[in-house]
C-alpha cells in the first residue's frame, strides 16, 4: 500500500512539472514574439532614413520625417543630422518616442564608391537605446545595399539584441522624389536570452513614404521568419505576416512556433 501511495505521488508531481513546464513554454514564446517585433520595428525604423539621398534632405521638411526632428545639413562636409532633441511641434497622425540624433555621414555618396553612413548618437526609440553604425551603398540610381555589424539594441529593461545583416533596397521615385520603398534581406545575431537567431526576409517589406510623413512605420505588406536555437541542434520557427487593413496601418500577425497565431500590434 505504501508502494502504491508513492508510485501515484511522483505520477502526481510529474503532471504538475509537465503542466508547469507547458505553461513556461507558452508564456515564453509570446514573450519571444514579442521581442522580436520590437528589435524588427527598431531597425526599420532608420532603415528608410538611410535610403533617402543627400539632396533629398535639401528637399526633405522635418514635418515629413517620423518625429518631425531638426534637419541640420552640413554642406562643407556633407553631413545630415537629424535632432530629435530639438522638436518644436508634431502633429502627424501616428506618434512614437524618440530622443538623441541621427548622423547621416555623405561626404563619400558623390565618389566611385558611392556609399555612406548613418550613426546611432544617444539615440532611444520608444523604449529602446540604438548603438553602432548601418552603411549604405548606391547599386543602380533605384537600388541601395545596407550591411551592419555590431549593431546593439538595448532595452530600457536591461534586455539587449546585438545584431548583424544585410538588406537590398528599391526605392520607386516620381518627379525625383522618393514615394515608395521595398527591401528584402537577412539578419543575425543574438537575442536577450543570449541565443543565436536569424531573421529573413520570405517576402519583400514595403512603405509608402506618405504613411512614413505621418509616422506611420510599419510596412504595410510583408513576411518575415525568425529562426531561434534552442540548444542542442533544436530550433524555433517564428514567422510575421505584414498586411494592411487601412493604406497606412497594418495588421501584424504571428505564426508561433506552437502552431497559435498572435496579433502583435493593437
Amino acid at each position: 500500500m505504501k508502494k502504491l501511495f508513492i508510485y501515484f505521488l511522483i505520477l502526481s508531481l510529474l503532471f504538475s512539472c509537465n503542466e508547469e513546464i507547458s505553461r513556461d513554454i507558452t508564456t515564453d514564446l509570446s514573450m519571444e514574439a514579442d521581442q522580436f517585433f520590437d528589435f524588427s520595428t527598431a531597425i526599420n525604423e532608420g532603415g528608410y532614413l538611410g535610403n533617402f539621398s543627400y539632396p533629398d534632405y535639401f528637399r526633405t521638411q522635418s514635418q515629413s520625417l517620423p518625429g518631425c526632428p531638426k534637419i541640420e545639413i552640413d554642406q562643407t562636409l556633407r553631413i545630415v543630422t537629424l535632432d530629435y532633441d530639438a522638436v518644436d511641434s508634431c502633429t502627424q497622425e501616428k506618434t512614437l518616442k524618440r530622443k538623441g540624433k541621427i548622423r547621416l555621414d555623405f561626404s563619400q555618396s558623390n565618389t566611385q564608391i558611392g556609399t555612406w553612413w548613418m550613426e546611432y548618437i544617444d539615440y532611444h526609440f520608444e523604449n529602446t537605446e540604438i548603438k553602432g553604425k548601418r552603411e549604405f551603398k548606391a547599386l543602380t540610381t533605384s537600388q541601395n545595399q545596407e550591411k551592419f555589424e555590431n549593431l546593439r539594441f538595448n532595452r530600457d529593461t536591461g534586455l539587449s539584441f546585438v545584431a548583424n545583416g544585410t538588406n537590398t533596397y528599391f526605392v520607386s521615385r516620381f518627379s525625383f522624389r522618393p514615394f515608395a520603398i521595398s527591401f528584402v534581406g537577412k539578419i543575425e545575431g543574438t537575442n536577450p536570452a543570449g541565443r543565436k537567431f536569424s531573421q529573413t526576409l520570405t517576402k519583400a517589406k514595403e512603405v509608402y513614404i506618405n504613411c512614413y510623413s505621418e509616422g506611420w512605420i510599419l510596412p504595410f505588406e510583408g513576411e518575415e521568419t525568425w529562426t531561434v536555437e534552442r540548444g542542442q541542434g533544436r530550433e524555433l520557427t517564428y514567422r510575421f505576416n505584414f498586411s494592411s487593413e487601412g493604406q497606412c496601418e497594418p495588421i501584424v500577425n504571428a505564426l508561433l512556433p506552437d502552431g497559435r497565431n498572435l496579433i502583435l500590434n493593437p
